[in-house]
C-alpha cells in the first residue's frame, strides 16, 4: 500500500487497485429527475448540474474481442451507477445503432446480444474509425437525455479526422464528459492523438494501453466509481521541473480520487517520477509516483490513480516532474468525487 505524505494531518493515499472504499453514496430517487422531466429536458443544454450524469454511453469498437468488451463493461459499473439511462453502441461497422436501457441488467443483456463480429467490421486498415459519428448520433437521439452525460469509449481503430473543434463544441454545449481507452496496437486509422485531445477538452481521461490489460483496466479507473469531476487541468511539460497548477477549491471536506495520465502516446519508459502537491495553511499533502510504481501498481500503463482526503478549503496546486529527454509530454490531471459540485458546472480545461 502506497502512503501519501502529509505535513499537518496524518492521512493516507492508496493506489487504486480493484477495491476502493471511499466516497460511496447511495443515490435515492430524489437525487434524480423523474422520467417525465428527463424526456422534457433531453434537448436542453441548460440541465441542472445537480442531476447528472443523466445518461452513460458505453461505446466499443467492433475490432475488440468480446471478452474485452464485457470485462470493461462489468468493471465500469462494478460499484453501481448514478445514471438513469444506459446507452450502448458497437461502432467501426457500417450501420451504427445506439440502444438505450433504464437499468444495468437490461443494458448488460443488450451488450451481450451485440458483441463484436469480425465479419461486420472494416476490412482495410486505412479506413478510420467512425467514432465521431457515434458521438454526433448520441447527441441527436430522441430517446434518452444527453445533457450532463458521461461517455466511455473503447477504441481499437483510430479515426482519420484531426479537426476536433466541431465535436468538442457539441460535447461541451451539453456539459458532457468523454473518457477514451485506446489500444496501443490499433487495427487501423491514422490519427492516434485525436480522441485523447477530445477527452482532454471535455474534462475526461484519454488512455493508451496495451491490449493485454485493456479490459481489466476499468477495475481501478477512478471515474468508474467516482464520476463527478471537481478539478481538471491539462498541461504540457518536458524534461524535469515544477509546474504551478490552477488552485483547487473543494466546496466540502471529501475523500476524492486523483487521476493522472502522464503521456498521450504509446507507452515508453521516459517517466522517472511525478509528484502532485497541494498546500494550505491547515492541510497539505502529495501524490508521488516513481517509475518502479508504474509496473508494480499500474501494470505499465499511462494512467496513475490514487485517493486522498481534502478539506473544504482552497489549495495551491503544483506538479513536480522528471522525464528522460526533452520531448514534450501532455498530461491530464483530474480529481473526481462521489459528490457533484453544488454551485455550477466544472469549467472545461483546454
Amino acid at each position: 500500500m502506497k502512503k501519501i505524505n502529509r505535513t499537518n494531518r496524518s492521512q493516507s493515499l492508496r493506489i487504486l487497485l480493484s477495491t476502493r472504499q471511499i466516497c460511496h453514496k447511495t443515490v435515492s430517487t430524489h437525487d434524480r429527475l423523474t422520467d417525465k422531466e428527463f424526456r422534457h429536458k433531453r434537448d436542453d443544454v441548460f440541465c441542472n448540474f445537480r442531476n447528472y450524469p443523466s445518461t452513460t454511453l458505453f461505446a466499443y469498437s467492433n475490432d475488440l474481442s468480446s471478452d474485452t468488451v464485457l470485462q470493461s463493461w462489468n468493471f465500469i459499473f462494478q460499484f453501481g451507477s448514478y445514471s438513469y439511462w444506459f446507452g450502448s453502441v458497437r461502432f467501426d461497422i457500417e450501420n451504427i445503432n445506439i440502444q438505450f436501457d433504464t437499468n444495468i441488467a437490461n443494458a448488460t443483456s443488450t451488450i451481450q446480444n451485440n458483441l463484436p463480429d469480425p465479419n461486420q467490421g472494416f476490412q482495410n486498415s486505412s479506413v478510420g474509425s467512425n467514432v465521431f459519428d457515434v458521438i454526433e448520433k448520441f447527441f441527436s437521439n430522441t430517446q434518452a437525455p444527453v445533457c450532463g452525460s458521461t461517455i466511455f469509449i473503447l477504441l481499437k481503430r483510430y479515426p482519420n479526422e484531426a479537426d476536433i473543434s466541431r465535436l468538442v463544441s457539441l460535447i461541451r454545449s451539453h456539459h458532457s464528459i468523454v473518457h477514451v481507452k485506446a489500444s496501443a496496437a490499433p487495427s487501423g486509422g491514422s490519427q492516434p492523438k485525436t480522441m485523447y485531445s477530445v477527452s482532454s477538452k471535455t474534462n475526461g481521461m484519454g488512455l493508451i494501453e496495451n491490449d493485454d490489460h485493456f479490459g481489466n483496466f476499468f477495475g481501478w479507473f477512478s471515474p468508474s466509481e467516482n464520476p463527478f469531476p471537481v478539478y481538471a487541468t491539462t498541461i504540457q511539460v518536458s524534461g524535469s521541473g515544477t509546474k504551478t497548477l490552477p488552485d483547487f477549491h473543494p466546496l466540502i471536506s471529501d475523500g476524492c480520487s486523483i487521476s493522472i495520465t502522464y503521456q498521450d502516446h504509446v507507452p515508453d519508459d521516459s517517466l522517472q517520477n511525478i509528484t502532485l502537491r497541494w498546500t494550505n495553511p491547515g492541510d497539505s499533502g502529495n501524490f508521488l509516483v516513481n517509475s518502479s510504481d508504474i509496473s508494480t501498481y499500474h501494470i505499465g500503463g499511462k494512467y496513475l490513480g490514487g485517493s486522498a482526503d481534502f478539506m473544504g478549503v482552497n489549495y495551491k496546486m503544483a506538479l513536480d516532474y522528471n522525464y528522460l529527454g526533452q520531448d514534450v509530454q501532455n498530461l491530464q490531471i483530474r480529481i473526481y468525487s462521489n459528490f457533484p459540485l453544488t454551485n455550477n458546472w466544472l469549467p472545461y480545461s483546454d
